[in-house]
């Protein structure tokens, strides 16, 4: 039996209703993850949290040698955890969606993927015809994709705060 629309628009705001209320890690804003009954953190953002605990204890304990090999890994363990609150924070998805949120999210989800913007400005078109309850989904599907995207290059991330950090650029003047 076919789904009238107006069902499907119900189911949908249900569905939408319920996510709101699912339980997430307070770091990375994982709702897949494992997570013990009276944790707030996934598996994963403990670890992290622990490290990022021993690395500011050793930094305190040994000031002497931040710039140093073991300095360089706890400054990496303290900025791998910063990015997974970071990322803890990326919701977008609760407010009300305009059809140019999710160009703008589609062109910046191509970029990172594909390496140009294929859809151009015809795709505020297409998402013009979603109902606002539709691009909630759309805009939370793609907020998926950046958490898995971010998550796979979190460590890159941090590894270049660290270097950056550690060997800051100097700036070249004209004259040489």
């Amino acid at each position: 039996m076919a789904i009238t629309t107006s069902e499907f628009e119900q189911s949908l705001n249900d569905f939408l209703t319920r996510m709101e209320n699912w339980k997430r890690c307070e770091w990375c804003g994982d709702d897949e993850r494992h997570m013990g009954p009276r944790s707030k953190l996934c598996d994963s953002c403990k670890e992290w949290r622990r490290k990022e605990q021993r690395a500011i204890e050793w930094k305190q304990k040994f000031p002497s040698r931040v710039n140093h090999e073991e300095g360089l890994r706890c400054e990496y363990w303290i900025q791998y955890a910063v990015l997974c609150r970071a990322a803890g924070t990326l919701r977008s998805w609760e407010g009300p969606i305009s059809p140019l949120d999710l160009e703008w999210e589609l062109k910046a989800l191509t970029e990172r993927f594909l390496g140009e913007s294929v859809f151009g400005s015809s795709a505020t078109f297409l998402f013009g015809q979603f109902s606002p309850a539709q691009r909630r989904l759309l805009k939370y599907m793609f907020q998926r994709m950046t958490n898995v995207w971010l998550r796979h290059h979190r460590r890159s991330f941090a590894i270049d705060e660290v270097m950056n950090k550690a060997f800051p650029a100097t700036k070249l003047s004209r004259d040489e």
